[in-house]
């Protein structure tokens, strides 16, 4: 295989336009007639050192500065005036100012590309082509690891007759080595184009060398020679390279001018081009990522996991933990808290059982862990207990994904899988546990696949991983990237990318600890599987962006095909704590979405108007509707027990397994990740001891219900044995039943409303205070604004606003709250209606819930209270329902169904 370069890409091109356009002055440009030896100039770095071919260029900075506005102008990067490093356009600096000017920091350049879309490409061809324009011939291209300098090296090796094509003239490029120094010395005398890449750490640690004087040298360091040829440095993650020794051994370099590159600036310093992972996920110049959240589904299990652990100067240390908390309609769900030692779970969780009587004993920054009262200590995201099932469970998800997208591309593409590993060890051995769950699983899997019913399993994965010979014997260790012993793994991965890509090459499965980070990445990976031990090991981008270049086929060419390119990651952890990491990763990178944060709207009073103290339709509604009730409940216990068996013993309950749900991500117009829901399976089943509790006491405690009605109900059931298959969740179904059924008799037919002879006062519509975006003036309303939650509240508000059978309408105020036994209940509108031609005037309260059908679309408990809210109005003789549509189509009858409004007479 050969990879094939497109020199057609537009966004390539605009990248590397955007840079060559700054320095077009009118004077800079290399003549026609003109080669391009003949503009540069031997010059000696002394007056006694050698020659050198230097890169000369008229550095008009005021010129600099109007083309780089020019250009952040024509890309989208210039907002209200500012350049897209924050600094205000017109405003002059306190140095270097001409005419109003600033103009100190005309060396440094930004262009932000996302991942995977062709950095490496853009920034070589940006370096032939300031040579092309402008002469420019000596160019340092610096990283900062081993991986990102042979990635570079690999990808100039294989464009240098793409770009031999395109531009024609000759040019070098060699790594540097400090061995090598007569390479430095060839680098800075060369009429040609040159390109040396070099580490900042082999920068830094061979200053000495690089401030020596060779006798070869003629006296002269080969650091001044090439400080002397005022080499472009182009910086490939920059941001890796912003301490203080590395901005020195820069500066040491008398760049000529820096361009930066990455996808992660953390100073993008006068910006020329970017290219988000919003826009190019949207242009489809990356792979789409699918998700499958891998998890543990046991509602049994103790849930405390550490997130983040806060310090403050002067105050005792906080910690972000991850809960299972109780919710108000009695269902259970993941939820985030800030404790500080002495925390009592328990009541934190709004009682969850599983905490009862454990406290946060402490909270230790320094060695990251929590202390709990039970003797237990936490550490920052710990791995989960049932490690080996869910690492079959990725495992096999993983291998079928791989099968079904070899046989979905056929042969035109070798598709590749990649695992991020938690120990080398568990590997590398021959009992290792991911190469034993690997290997068994392949074996059960493959006979499913025709292509793949003979593979020989032990040809089919490898791993990379740093090895040293101890005692004659080969010794493989975790690694960090970092390390001279790495170097042979880079060595291999990088300049074996075409190789890997053949379908004669049997090896698809490629197994990493830490070597494959930024610096290596290979466009047909198409499934990512994180096994690490801790979900903190590597970033989200960091994960995704090993697989997100598009697809090759056998012939090297780039596929374009969106249903080719999907990348599967086989997440670790659900896909929403997946995506909101990512989501939270590209927030903090400056990809915000472009809906105006709340900090960021303008803020407006929704006044109650005085005038409504002496209206007379306003008083007449609010007389009606003021009133408050109180009521009473009986339950038929017969009944009850008949109804809750019978909801008991339709459950359906899983065993304890594995959970895998899969979804697309994608992004919203506004650039907000969301994600598209594919459907669900269950994994390998987990082990375990069962505990079971009293489970009478326990229903008595969360439903109140008498002990003999709880036994009564557990005798007549006929899926008991369901509790021993998944014990927390067929008790907490059994509770959940029971409260159901209960609450269905008391506000069907056995809970009655009255007037109490109290009244709720008119001070209840106090001025809100609200945001522009969230409301609408009115002229019809009590308020100046009405206050809407979401679209269609919006649009009801508008209907109301410009109907003319509508008199006067109020969104009632928060505390006017109905007591419920479910907790308060406050209905939405109160509205007079014109209701014909004699003048006659319904007086009317409305709830909206814009749904199909709000008996099987709304939440039990949110249609219970809706309910009872029927019978407080019910009480009064006022006119309540419920209406769907944004429009006032169903305003009068509302949309409950008919049974209800016979039995309440509504």
């Amino acid at each position: 295989m050969k990879f094939q370069f497109n020199k057609d890409l537009e966004y390539q091109k605009e990248a590397v336009e955007a840079v060559a356009e700054l320095f077009d002055t009118g004077r800079n440009l290399v003549l026609a007639d003109e080669t391009a030896g003949n503009v540069l100039v031997m010059r000696a770095p002394t007056s006694e050192g050698m020659p050198v071919v230097a890169n000369e260029l008229e550095m008009d900075n005021r010129r600099i500065k109007q083309n780089l506005r020019a250009i952040q102008e024509k890309n989208g990067l210039r907002e209200g005036g500012e350049t897209s490093d924050g600094k205000e356009g017109d405003e002059s600096g306190e140095s270097d100012e001409v005419g109003g000017l600033d103009i100190s920091d005309m060396s440094d350049f930004s262009v932000e590309m996302e991942t995977g879309t062709g950095k490496t490409y853009v920034y070589l061809r940006t370096a032939l082509e300031l040579h092309r324009k402008y002469g420019l011939s000596k160019f340092i291209i610096l990283v900062p690891s081993v991986a990102i300098r042979e990635g570079v090296l690999k990808t100039l090796s294989q464009t240098r007759e793409h770009f031999r094509d395109l531009y024609g003239a000759p040019y070098g490029y060699f790594a540097y080595d400090s061995k090598k120094l007569s390479r430095v010395r060839e680098f800075a005398q060369s009429i040609n184009v040159e390109i040396m890449v070099m580490t900042i750490q082999s920068f830094n640690s061979d200053t000495t060398v690089m401030r020596s004087t060779p006798d070869r040298f003629g006296g002269e360091s080969p650091l001044a020679m090439v400080a002397a040829v005022r080499p472009v440095v182009i910086m490939d993650e920059p941001q890796n390279m912003e301490s203080e020794l590395s901005k020195a051994a820069i500066a040491d370099l008398n760049p000529l001018f820096k361009l930066r590159y990455s996808a992660t600036h953390k100073d993008k310093k006068n910006l020329v081009y970017s290219l988000t992972p919003v826009e190019a996920y949207k242009r489809g110049l990356v792979k789409k990522i699918e998700v499958y959240g891998v998890e543990e589904d046991d509602p049994g299990a103790f849930v405390f996991k550490v997130k983040e652990i806060r310090t403050q100067k002067g105050k005792s240390p906080e910690a972000k933990v991850g809960l299972e908390a109780r919710r108000a309609g009695g269902e259970f769900a993941f939820q985030d808290f800030v404790l500080k030692a002495g925390a009592n779970l328990f009541l934190k969780t709004k009682k969850n059982e599983k905490y009862a009587g454990i406290l946060v004993n402490e909270i230790d920054a320094r060695r990251g862990t929590v202390e709990l009262s039970n003797g237990n200590f936490y550490k920052l995201e710990e791995e989960s207990r049932n490690k080996g099932e869910i690492f079959r469970t990725q495992i096999r998800e993983t291998i079928k994904a791989h099968f079904r997208k070899q046989e979905e591309l056929g042969e035109n593409v070798k598709v590749l899988s990649l695992f991020f590993i938690d120990k080398v060890a568990n590997y590398v051995e021959k009992d290792g546990i991911i190469r034993v769950i690997f290997e068994e699983e392949f074996e059960k899997l493959n006979k499913n696949f025709p292509d793949w019913k003979n593979a020989d399993v032990s040809k089919v994965h490898s791993g990379y991983f740093a090895n040293a010979k101890v005692k004659g014997a080969v010794e493989y260790k975790d690694t960090t990237g970092k390390t001279k012993a790495d170097k042979e793994v880079y060595d291999l991965i990088m300049k074996n990318k075409e190789r890997l890509l053949s379908p004669e090459e049997p090896t698809c499965f490629i197994f990493s600890h830490s070597a494959l980070k930024e610096g290596w990445d290979n466009p047909n990976i198409f499934q990512i599987c994180t096994l690490n031990e801790t979900r903190a090991t590597m970033k989200k981008r960091q994960e995704i962006g090993r697989g997100l270049r598009l697809a090759l086929d056998r012939n090297g060419r780039r596929i374009f095909d969106p249903n080719v390119n999907v990348l599967t990651v086989v997440a670790n952890e659900s896909y929403r704590d997946f995506v909101s990491s990512l989501q939270t990763e590209y927030t903090e990178a400056g990809y915000r979405e472009t809906v105006v944060p709340p900090n960021g709207r303008n803020r407006e009073v929704a006044k109650f108007k005085k005038e409504m103290e002496t209206n007379e339709d306003f008083q007449k509604l609010w007389e009606q509707i003021r009133r408050r009730t109180k009521f009473n409940m009986e339950v038929d216990t017969k009944e009850l027990v008949k109804n809750a068996v019978e909801e008991i013993n339709a459950l359906d309950i899983g065993n304890l397994v594995v959970r895998v749900e899969k979804v697309i991500v994608d992004f919203d117009k506004d650039g907000k990740m969301k994600t598209v829901y594919e459907g669900g399976g269950a994994g390998e089943r987990i082990a375990g001891k069962i505990v079971i509790g009293n489970l009478v006491e326990r229903i008595v405690q969360e439903t109140g219900i008498t002990r003999r009605t709880a036994v009564e109900i557990l005798q007549k059931i006929k899926n008991l044995e369901l509790l021993f298959e998944n014990p927390e969740e067929f008790q907490r179904s059994v509770m959940m039943k029971i409260k159901n059924a209960l609450n269905d008799l008391l506000i069907n037919d056995g809970i009655k409303y009255s007037p109490n002879g109290d009244v709720w006062e008119v001070t209840l519509f106090e001025d809100w205070e609200t945001y522009a975006e969230n409301s609408i003036p009115s002229e019809r309303s009590v308020y100046s604004r009405v206050v809407y939650d979401g679209d269609g509240e919006r649009k009801f508000a508008e209907s109301l606003e410009t109907s003319p059978r509508v008199k006067l309408f109020a969104k009632l105020p928060p505390r006017f709250q109905i007591e419920t036994p479910l907790g308060t209940y406050n209905p939405d509108w109160a509205i007079v209606w014109d209701g014909d031609e004699r003048g006659t005037k319904l007086y009317l309260v409305r709830e909206t819930k814009f749904v199909k059908d709000i008996e099987f679309d709304l939440r039990r408990v949110e249609d219970q209270k809706i309910l009872c809210g029927e019978k407080h109005f019910k009480a009064l003789g006022v006119n309540f329902n419920v209406a769907t549509k944004t429009g006032l189509e169903d305003l009068v009858h509302g949309a409950l169904p008919k049974k209800r409004r016979k039995k309440f007479g509504v």
